[in-house]
């Protein structure tokens, strides 16, 4: 927060004059002890009445010349005064000379905002943030939302990249908001340039053939089945939003009964598609995080809420996948996951693995296979020699795809097989959105097979479920009905 060295604007001296706690010659004295010059306490002799405005404006001088500026002054202050209108003025002040990227309206607004943000350990979490970008660290500790912003706006964006105080306001300081999330994710919205996002193929335009499925909306659904089954509820129902442009936000855990897990999916995509009504850009994207011993759940085919008593399937509103809850635990298996992902991406994947009919071999070989058809739903691996599903998540393979029971046969997979000849599988979830709808559909042409039976794990190790930013850990969050 370096500021030129230049005179201080008279509306910022008579906002931090105006505090009502530097009436008090004690305070004032206190307040020039810990952060005043040689200057400023030199005339520490003479304080009261008239001198105390010279004696502050003299200790403002020497913040501002500082690289932390003004900020300590103000964060002191609004601990002595708590948070009144006179501290919200002096932010809106402070920044609006330290900083030229907003009116005072706006700065007003977005501090308005930012005081409903709770985020413990703030300071250590912003560093955080920038190390990870190789952002300039702050020259002093940022512990409060404004200060964070204030010190993210003086940095500069790569080419092509958001304003890391955009970047910063949507993707942590948003996360902290209990009430507030969409308003400060629509304020971003309003006053970040790069915020546009350009609308994805509709769905008769085919995809970039170099671009991997990448939704510009989606819907992060866990189920975790619980061993301890307090009042019946089984399972803990988290979930994650994304916000743009790359963050999400977590819900609030919520304690359910598995056996009605579809019924409380169906409650939280409404609330979701009510809350962002005015946000979405597409239909939002479902990716279902699952254990094991649940990928037997044909969630595609769940429903939605009804509309005058006409019911919608989620595999025909929604792009819908699962993924695994296992590998996302297993960090020492993400490196393979990764690479593999990389290189299904990039066009540089081998052929697509078939069980039982590919060997082990062909599935560690380079190049190496990305997409892998099971000979059979997971949960019949008993049935198998080899616990399929397990070996590609083992050794990386990001798609994987199977028939739901009852359609594991020749028709399936020769229907399958020339369907990943025809298209690329970077597009799979789109393909197989679509072929779900014609399958309920009378177009005799499209074999119904893949969309009423294709099951699709679709597993992109760069959007990950993030930890909860008030809990800590991805698994500590605040959990409803527990």
């Amino acid at each position: 927060m370096t500021v030129a060295a230049r005179a201080l604007p008279m509306y910022l001296v008579n906002a931090v004059v105006g505090i009502e706690c530097l009436q008090n010659a004690d305070i004032v004295r206190d307040i020039v002890q810990e952060l005043g010059g040689d200057g400023s306490r030199a005339g520490l002799d003479h304080v009261g009445g008239t001198s105390i405005r010279g004696l502050v404006v003299k200790l403002m001088n020497e913040l501002s010349e500082r690289p932390a500026g003004l900020a300590l002054l103000v964060e002191g202050l609004e601990r002595l005064e708590g948070p009144s209108i006179a501290i919200r003025r002096l932010r809106v002040a402070t920044a609006a000379w330290e900083v030229d990227l907003l009116e005072s309206e706006d700065w007003d607004e977005l501090f308005r905002l930012l005081d409903g943000v709770a985020i413990p350990d703030l300071h250590r979490r912003y560093r955080e943030f920038l190390q990870e970008r190789r952002l300039p660290l702050p020259d002093m500790p940022c512990n409060e939302p404004w200060t964070v912003f204030l010190h993210a706006a003086t940095l500069n964006a790569r080419p092509g990249s958001a304003l890391p105080c955009y970047v910063v306001l949507r993707q942590l300081l948003a996360l902290g908001a209990e009430a507030g999330q969409f308003d400060i994710l629509a304020w971003a919205d309003l006053h970040d340039p790069s915020a546009h996002v350009p609308d994805p193929p509709s769905e008769n335009e085919p995809l970039a053939e170099g671009i991997a499925w990448t939704p510009s909306d989606y819907l992060i659904i866990r189920i975790r089945p619980l061993l301890d089954r307090g009042g019946g509820r089984d399972a803990i129902l988290s979930h994650w939003k994304r916000t743009c442009p790359g963050g999400q936000i977590r819900g609030t855990d919520r304690r359910v009964m598995l056996a009605d897990a579809e019924m409380e999916v169906r409650t939280l995509i409404k609330q979701v598609e009510s809350d962002w009504a005015h946000r979405l850009t597409s239909d939002l994207a479902l990716e279902f995080v699952l254990p094991r011993d649940l990928l037997h759940l044909e969630v595609e085919r769940w429903s939605k809420a009804s509309f005058q008593g006409v019911v919608g399937i989620l595999g025909e509103d929604h792009e819908v996948v699962v993924r695994s809850m296992e590998r996302m635990e297993r960090r020492d298996l993400h490196s393979r996951w990764t690479r593999r992902w990389r290189a299904f991406t990039e066009g540089r994947a081998g052929r697509v693995h078939w069980f039982p009919e590919d060997g082990r071999p062909h599935l560690l070989s380079d190049p190496p296979p990305a997409v892998v058809i099971l000979s059979g739903p997971p949960d019949k691996v008993t049935e198998r020699p080899a616990d399929e599903l397990a070996e590609a998540l083992r050794v990386g393979v990001p798609v994987v795809l199977w028939a739901r029971t009852g359609a594991e046969g020749a028709a399936f997979r020769t229907a399958l097989e020339s369907l990943l000849k025809s298209h690329n599988p970077c597009h799979l979830p789109t393909i197989v959105k679509l072929l779900r709808i014609a399958s309920n559909g009378r177009e005799t042409h499209v074999d119904p097979l893949i969309g009423q039976h294709v099951a699709l794990l679709w597993d992109d190790p760069t959007r990950m479920p993030v930890a909860s930013v008030t809990g800590g850990s991805s698994d500590s969050a605040e959990v409803e009905g527990s």
